[in-house]
């Protein structure tokens, strides 16, 4: 039983969740954003993948806030993987560069996150946007799935 859950700012997690469900249909994995996500949710998940935008190198207050209300416990014995979109260091230069290499991604922080609920943190993978508001880097989206079909195997 795979569960994405996930929170998207200007479409481009959105559309990296909904392309790992793609991918993983043959499993049932089911989506859902964050803002409609509940504990019932959770209830029978083997892997949790859970995507976030980075906002200063951390997920987004949607993501943070919803992880922050789950009860103690309801993540143990779950698999997790976590995601974010940001913009790549390559290519960057000055101040920007400065930001992205002193704050870094989210996806670590929110697998810290989703560990510290009792989760087996066994992947966190950073997806790239061409600006804040995207479009996504090309091929991201193929590269998105094939992450999310390697999930299986670990």
């Amino acid at each position: 039983n795979i569960l994405i859950i996930y929170d998207s700012l200007y479409g481009n997690t959105e559309k990296i969740a909904q392309q790992m469900a793609e991918a993983l249909k043959e499993e049932q994995a089911r989506i859902i954003t964050v803002k409609l996500a509940a504990v019932r949710d959770f209830f029978s998940v083997e892997l949790l993948i859970a995507g976030t935008p980075t906002h200063g190198g951390q997920p987004s207050k949607g993501m943070k806030d919803f992880i922050s209300r789950l009860p103690a416990g309801i993540l143990n014995n779950i698999k997790a993987a976590a995601f974010d979109t940001s913009i790549p260091l390559e290519g960057q230069k000055g101040f920007k560069r400065f930001i992205i290499k002193f704050v870094g991604y989210a996806a670590k922080r929110l697998g810290n996150a989703l560990k510290k609920n009792g989760a087996t943190l066994i992947a966190a993978e950073t997806f790239f946007v061409l600006d804040k508001e995207g479009p996504l880097k090309e091929g991201e989206l193929q590269r998105s799935g094939l992450w999310a079909k390697e999930l299986l195997k670990m």
